[in-house]
């Protein structure tokens, strides 16, 4: 299985979810994305969402205040 890293800091909404999709079309199955984004109803909401949404496994981690990071494991 393979890690890739992903940094959309400086991007929003509905960009960061589509970033993340077309990322994870390029992952085989049970790969890791994780993603570092600054934008909160990207990090809190929308893409966990959609990810439990598509049946990925996703874990969002706070790094510091206003900076999050996705695990997102790909179905």
């Amino acid at each position: 299985m393979t890690e890739k890293q992903l940094d959309i800091t400086g991007e929003v909404c509905p960009f960061c979810l589509l970033i993340v999709k077309r990322e994870l079309k390029n992952l085989n199955s049970g790969s890791t994305l994780i993603v570092k984004l600054d934008h909160p109803p990207a990090a809190k909401d929308n893409i966990p969402a959609a990810m439990k949404k598509a049946g990925h496994r996703i874990e969002t981690k706070l790094l510091e205040p206003g900076l999050w990071e996705l695990h997102i494991v790909k179905q």
